[in-house]
């Protein structure tokens, strides 16, 4: 385009082409009558001779068309400077933009950033101001464009985080600081990093820093680098007493041969030797002794150029189980919960007559006091309805949850037609494989009615409420009108009911999965004090209130225990350049000749390009629809 597109502008002596083909034209011919022309010879001639130009506005919209298709491949453009005089002032705002993520933790990055940051202080002029902004996953601003010292002295006390790096949330912080100040000043950003790939955004975020802030970039990364890291890894208890750990090593770069090692209780449990080629993964799995509370790391016996990225986290807990009461229940729904719900699984059954536990399993209400006092103190009663229930106990209690049941209804295979995908109880059938519950048939079920303040989950083909959800006090009951039993529906015979069974007790019971596994930058919700177990030295666990993880580790919290890892991704020290960096987030401004000299003033540039392009289209068009029209007026004629 830069060399090219002046040639197209001699595409305007094109405008002579339609002058002259308006000149020529065929002459009008009078009409002769003859006898007959059955003896001439029919000789066909043209007779073409140059007259008056015809049709001048015609020849006046082509030559306009040919103009406007000229300069749009010539692409015309506008240059207007920007802050001319505050530019002349020589007065500049800079900010010192430092990568602290853990990559910079590699073959002395870090040192060279810390030098190349002292570098830009010497070259400030007297007069200018100078700012600091340390990022990585977030972005600090250390010190607002000011005085050199405290630069200085915020540079000498920086150091490499945990955290990955983010350099779009950079630059906008960047943005914001030289918003700050209204003052009319030439703004520099110096941003010194090694440019991990990673960093940047996945996909166009529609946003780049602005032209007016000229960019700086210093890169202090380097190619050669090794480097290999254990960037994922899974804990699972077997059943035969052992604690089994997944861990996955990534040969990014370097050596092939890696010593693999597990930590757990303080001690080297074992090391195997692993050949990992460069580019490629493996998994490596080791067994220790399963005991509650056991926690350790997976880590790369050795050295290379990235040492922060060697080791991973684990942390493992039992998972408590949640007593379960059945009572009031035939000896076939007996047979159907103790296959359903192994031992061993997270909830224990109880074959009791008590009340107790976080949830309650009966087919029929005994006692309506005893019933609704549990439920009202924060019990869950999950209520399958057999078809010989006691009806007027069931409504004495479901009456407080705005619920009622009526009769047995034969409804001769009524099938379940709807489900409500959103509720905790449906959800993981969601899919499309899953979510077609219409196979679940029933011959006979109790009609349930409910007002607004219950919650219905599933309906039949007739549009009855099928499953109720409803609250009386502090505690739910799951109604559940076509019962479990095989006299009523064949839900129990279809591959549905286990998983059903499971997510409704998981819910009754407020069951969701701990999380034993987090990364740096993640935040939890606690009042506990929160202590590191295992981690690096002097790593701190929590900062301020927001309780955000800031260190790889494990870390325990009233009976919580968990690890905390870094991002695999900043474990890939692949680099872009400088150049595509500002393509891709910058608005850089418009270099330009001053003088013989390369200049960087701050300058926009206005194409008029797509203007001429839209001009030329009306033209075409114009020209097509009064071509016809002259057309149309000459046979009429």
């Amino acid at each position: 385009m830069g060399l090219l597109a002046p040639l197209f502008a001699f595409g305007v002596a094109l405008i002579g082409i339609p002058y002259f083909v308006h000149r020529i034209r065929r002459p009008e011919r009078e009409t002769v009558r003859f006898s007959s022309l059955m003896f001439v010879p029919d000789v066909k001639r043209e007779v073409i001779e140059r007259r008056r130009v015809q049709h001048v506005v015609l020849m006046l919209l082509r030559m306009a068309a040919l103009v406007a298709l000229a300069l749009v491949f010539a692409r015309p453009f506008q240059e207007m400077m920007l802050d001319a005089e505050a530019v002349s002032s020589g007065t500049t705002d800079h900010v010192i933009a430092m990568d602290v993520s853990l990559s910079m933790g590699y073959d002395g990055a870090w040192e060279r950033a810390k030098m190349e940051a002292k570098s830009v202080l010497e070259t400030v002029a007297p007069g200018d101001r100078v700012g600091f902004v340390r990022f990585a996953q977030q972005a600090v601003v250390d010190v607002p464009p000011g005085d050199v010292a405290d630069v200085q002295r915020a540079i000498e006390i920086a150091d490499v985080t945990w955290a990955h790096t983010d350099y779009a949330l950079a630059l906008q912080a960047v943005e914001h600081v030289f918003a700050v100040d209204t003052a009319q000043v030439r703004r520099v950003v110096h941003v010194i990093s090694d440019f991990q790939a990673s960093g940047m955004p996945v996909s166009d975020m529609g946003w780049r820093l602005p032209g007016a802030i000229e960019l700086q970039a210093v890169d202090v990364g380097t190619s050669q680098v090794s480097n290999a890291s254990v960037d994922a890894l899974a804990v699972r208890a077997g059943k035969d007493d052992v604690l089994r750990v997944r861990a996955r090593v990534r040969n990014w770069s370097g050596q092939d041969a890696l010593a693999v090692q597990l930590m757990a209780g303080g001690e080297v449990v074992e090391t195997r030797d692993v050949t990992v080629l460069q580019g490629n993964a493996t998994q490596v799995a080791f067994s220790v002794p399963l005991e509650d509370g056991i926690n350790g790391y997976v880590s790369l016996a050795g050295g290379d150029g990235l040492q922060r990225d060697d080791r991973r986290f684990f942390a493992w807990i039992a998972k408590p189980q949640h007593p379960i009461a059945v009572l009031n229940t035939s000896e076939v729904t007996q047979f159907m919960l103790k296959a359903a719900v192994p031992e061993g699984a997270d909830w224990r059954l109880i074959w009791s007559g008590e009340l107790m536990g976080s949830v309650v399993i009966a087919e029929d209400v005994v006692s309506v006091s005893e019933f609704a006092d549990y439920v009202e103190n924060g019990g869950a009663l999950f209520l399958p309805l057999r078809r010989d229930a006691d009806i007027q106990s069931v409504n004495a209690l479901l009456a407080r949850a705005n619920i009622r049941v009526s009769g047995v209804e034969d409804a001769g295979y009524a099938a379940l037609a709807w489900v409500d995908l959103e509720h905790p109880i449906f959800r993981p059938f969601r899919g499309a494989r899953f979510n077609d519950f219409s196979s679940v048939r029933y011959e006979n079920y109790h009609v349930i009615n409910a007002d607004s303040s219950a919650a219905v989950l599933a309906k039949y083909d007739d549009l009855m409420p099928a499953i109720v959800e409803g609250k009386i006090g502090e505690g739910r009951i799951v109604v559940w009108g076509g019962g479990m039993g095989f006299d009523r529906s064949n839900l129990a015979r279809t591959p549905r009911f286990v998983p059903l069974l499971h997510e409704t007790l998981r819910y009754l019971s407020g069951d969701r999965e701990i999380e034993t596994d987090y990364l740096v930058g993640d935040a939890i919700s606690t009042s506990d004090t929160v202590e590191r177990v295992m981690g690096p030295e002097g790593s701190d666990s929590i900062v301020g209130d927001a309780r955000i993880f800031h260190a790889p580790g494990v870390y325990q919290w009233g009976t919580q225990i968990a690890s905390v890892n870094v991002a695999d991704r900043e474990s890939d020290l692949a680099r872009i350049t400088p150049a595509e960096f500002e393509i891709r987030l910058c608005d850089t401004p418009v270099l330009f000749q001053k003088d013989g000299k390369s200049s960087t003033d701050l300058s926009i540039v206005y194409e008029y390009g797509r203007w001429v392009l839209g001009f030329l289209l009306a033209l075409l068009l114009l020209e097509h629809f009064y071509a016809a029209y002259l057309s149309v007026r000459e046979v009429r004629t």
